[in-house]
């Protein structure tokens, strides 16, 4: 298991994940510029009841910057250097972003769908191996996670969890893989939880056979906060799970489309009201920005027996609000990051207001970065026009020569200042990039 991640860093800060243990509960962590270890944070005490994780906040950074981090950890706060421990991958580095506004180019990569529990047969070590490599070549600022980081319910549990079961889930997923555990400590890592975070095609309405939702929901979700929330910016309060972030002129969006959730009518919502409000503003605020928005089921992308997704029955009304609020305020350079169904796309929306003139979003997906099963072009509209009850209308196109589902699969993303390049890479190989696309994000 990793001892130290990576997580969001901004222009002058990064919060940095660490995990303990019974024999050191006190996490040490120096950093400097270039290899520089001199500076040194306060002692941080890691509690059991929150499997000995925390986040040290460094503060005070230079932007656009190479940091090195390490931890270290001890029985008590005075203990000397040479008294801790010093596990491996106990040393990060990082770049800080630059101020926010400036006007640079990204790289970024993306993905989502980590099977992990099936022993030899799903082992993520190459997958997280060719990760790192292609993070060196193209020179990442940051990793997007789009889901399912780990698979709780794979094998299909037989009991009712327990908060261990949930924790051991990310032992199994990021402890037992070297390549994953070093690739988490050498760029910034962003996440957000799908359903396999908690299980199988959560929603707060739910029937399950064993056990109580609510506490399903309750473990998972500690769980989930320990080893993955806490490193994401914490920008809405305590209990948000989604939140947002920039690198230089570009902002993200990260939504929470799961813990939200109610999938029966009436009611049903992938989103709650004041989620829905803060995504609004957030749009608003940068409306001629070009702007992501991560979201671990496709948005643009219409699902044939779309079940969970954003264009099933229950949840397009959702949806057509964001597309009518999108159409009336015309928000465009709108790019939607997401994972989820097992094969790599581009995707178009042509929104038409009633009275205006028509733009496009955009939707790239990139899943799974390791999985045995693929989906295939059939599973899609590759073409759907419909009309909101608005009246506005809007074009769904999936661009099938961009589609790719032979392979587990991560994306690599390049951003000059509206032209947008893409590179879908195979994940367990180190093989030629499999599918590529250039374009405008108008």
């Amino acid at each position: 298991m990793p001892n130290l991640i990576i997580g969001h860093v901004s222009y002058d800060r990064a919060r940095i994940w660490v995990r303990g243990s019974s024999k050191g509960p006190v996490a040490f962590l120096s950093y400097g510029l270039d290899g520089d270890l001199t500076q040194e944070t306060e002692p941080l005490l890691l509690e059991e009841r929150h499997a000995y994780t925390g986040v040290v906040t460094l503060e005070g950074l230079e932007a656009a910057k190479r940091y090195t981090c390490a931890v270290s950890f001890g029985q008590a706060f005075d203990d000397t250097p040479a008294v801790r421990l010093y596990p491996r991958y106990n040393t990060g580095t990082f770049k800080t972003a630059p101020p926010e506004g400036a006007e640079v180019e990204l790289n970024f990569i993306f993905g989502s769908c980590n099977l992990h529990s099936l022993g030899i047969v799903s082992a993520p070590g190459p997958a997280y191996e060719r990760i790192g490599e292609l993070a060196q070549e193209k020179n990442a600022d940051f990793m997007i996670h789009c889901g399912d980081q780990i698979y709780y319910d794979v094998p299909i549990p037989a009991v009712s969890p327990d908060i261990d079961q949930y924790r051991n889930k990310y032992l199994d997923a990021w402890g037992d893989s070297t390549p994953t555990a070093a690739l988490l400590t050498q760029l910034p890592h962003y996440m957000i939880l799908d359903d396999h975070e908690i299980v199988d095609d959560f929603s707060n309405d739910k029937d399950i056979r064993i056990g109580s939702l609510d506490y399903i929901k309750t473990v998972a979700l500690k769980a989930y906060r320990e080893f993955q929330h806490i490193h994401n910016p914490q920008v809405y309060g305590n209990d948000a799970l989604y939140y947002n972030f920039a690198f230089g002129r570009y902002p993200f969006f990260v939504m929470d489309i799961r813990t939200e959730r109610y999938q029966k009518a009436p009611g049903a919502q992938m989103m709650g009201q004041q989620q829905l409000n803060h995504f609004f503003e957030w749009l608003q605020t940068h409306r001629d920005a070009v702007k992501f928005v991560v979201t671990s089921g496709p948005f643009v992308g219409e699902v044939r027996n779309s079940g969970d997704k954003w264009s099933s029955e229950a949840f397009r009304p959702q949806r057509e609000q964001i597309i009518d609020f999108i159409a009336q305020n015309h928000i465009s350079k709108l790019v939607f990051l997401t994972g989820d169904r097992h094969n790599a796309y581009y995707a178009t929306m042509a929104i038409t207001p009633p009275d205006g003139d028509s733009f496009t979003i955009h939707e790239l997906m990139s899943s799974p970065i390791n999985q045995l099963s693929k989906r295939s072009l059939h599973h899609y509209h590759t073409e759907l026009e419909s009309k909101t009850q608005n009246g506005t209308t809007y074009k769904c196109e999936i661009d099938v020569d961009t589609y790719y589902a032979t392979h587990s699969n991560v994306m690599c993303v390049h951003v000059s200042g509206s032209t947008l390049s893409f590179e879908i890479y195979r994940t367990k190989k180190k093989k030629p990039t499999r599918r590529s696309k250039t374009f405008e994000v108008t």
